[in-house]
């Protein structure tokens, strides 16, 4: 990892924001008729078929376009577990395009909850060069298809964006993501946090936790709900921040800790 030009390159804000409606796009009767045809072909090798409309699906161009500063960004993520209803744009790619500062962008996705941890831990090694750097988590709540394996989806569409500078209020002193793992308050020890946000995957070890507050994430939004908690936290007050999850289907234990 390149050394940083601060060591307290970390949160400087995050902030959360759901969606109550689907995307324009998904009310389009042609995007409609198109994506069910790609679908279609996809799925037939795997005997699986396309099992109701899109039409109350969102397009994460379009949520995280919602979630983008006033102010230059040298790097932008975007992590996404749940498929976009628009699968053939590039989504990061598009927000290089409208996001302040045209930064360097990227994707992470087929990591369950553990996305946004990579993220994380990935934009750590482009600090020194991109200090000034904003990761964007989205899920929605619509998948038109049985993908044949354990799936839990969100409720709601959701987004959260997490605000990377130096000389932040919040450094971000550790990132761990633990692959084969079992449930368990492991990836917390030594880490001192005073305050631990707990997503659904480790709720059930909350009593077990060594902290001065413990906050329980909104499980029914699987990856986004640890970082919505965080958003919820008054960073000049919370301490020292912990954040872990489990993913019970991929299996990845994560943890970061800001501050």
């Amino acid at each position: 990892m390149p050394a940083l030009h601060d060591d307290r390159w970390g949160l400087r804000r995050a902030v959360s924001r759901r969606y109550p409606s689907p995307a324009a796009l998904a009310a389009d009767p042609g995007h409609a008729a198109r994506l069910s045809t790609y679908l279609t072909d996809l799925l037939a090798p795997y005997d699986l078929t396309v099992a109701r409309d899109s039409s109350s699906a969102q397009s994460y161009g379009e949520m995280a376009v919602e979630l983008l500063p006033s102010s230059p960004v040298d790097l932008l993520v975007l992590a996404y577990d749940v498929p976009d209803v628009s699968p053939g744009r590039a989504v990061s790619t598009y927000l290089t395009h409208v996001c302040p500062g045209k930064p360097m962008s990227f994707a992470v996705s087929d990591q369950g909850r553990a996305a946004a941890f990579t993220a994380l831990s990935l934009m750590r090694t482009y600090a020194a060069t991109h200090p000034r750097a904003l990761l964007i988590a989205v899920e929605q709540a619509d998948l038109p298809y049985d993908p044949g394996v354990p799936l839990s989806l969100p409720a709601a569409h959701a987004g959260i964006a997490l605000h990377l500078s130096a000389a932040s209020p919040a450094p971000l002193t550790t990132v761990t993501t633990l692959p084969d793992a079992a449930p368990s308050l492991s990836v917390l020890d030594g880490l001192s946090a005073t305050t631990v946000i707990l997503g659904g995957g480790l709720a059930a070890l909350a009593d077990d936790v060594k902290a001065d507050r413990v906050v329980l994430a909104d499980p029914a939004q699987p990856m986004t709900g640890v970082w919505e908690a965080l958003a919820g936290l008054d960073l000049a007050t919370a301490g020292r921040i912990a954040v872990a999850d489990h993913d019970p289907t991929l299996h990845y234990l994560c943890a970061a800790t800001f501050g």
